[in-house]
């Protein structure tokens, strides 16, 4: 009987884990349905000295910039097709959509990166 309950221990805390970058950082709200990206968040980290997280999704930049316009962050830069950046106070909120780069490995992406930094 042990077995069984630590095998259920262990599946809920991967589900704990995975969720806790769902929701909400820095009082921003994370992109629905939007992954997170811990080789990007670990390079704003480690390289940038930047923090913030990272999150993925195979949504369209322009969709994704719709939901945080529609949030009231104030729209920081212009939007173009590809990019947007918006602010909420000390949040800023960076869209990348493709074609771009992974910080990390400059490898070509296909997917909109979102950023969510706090100006430190």
């Amino acid at each position: 009987m042990m077995k069984p309950m630590v095998l259920l221990a262990a599946v809920l805390a991967v589900i704990s884990a995975a969720g806790a970058h769902a929701g909400e950082k820095y009082g921003v709200p994370v992109y629905p349905g939007a992954e997170y990206d811990e080789s990007t968040t670990r390079y704003l980290d480690d390289v940038l000295y930047i923090e913030g997280a990272a999150y993925r999704t195979p949504d369209d930049p322009s969709t994704v910039a719709e939901f945080y316009a529609k949030q009231g962050l104030a729209t920081w830069t212009g939007t173009i097709k590809a990019h947007a950046v918006f602010k909420k106070e000390d949040v800023q909120v960076v869209i990348q959509g493709p074609p771009r780069k992974d910080m990390a490995s400059g490898k070509q992406m296909k997917d909109t990166l979102i950023t969510i930094t706090k100006e430190n």
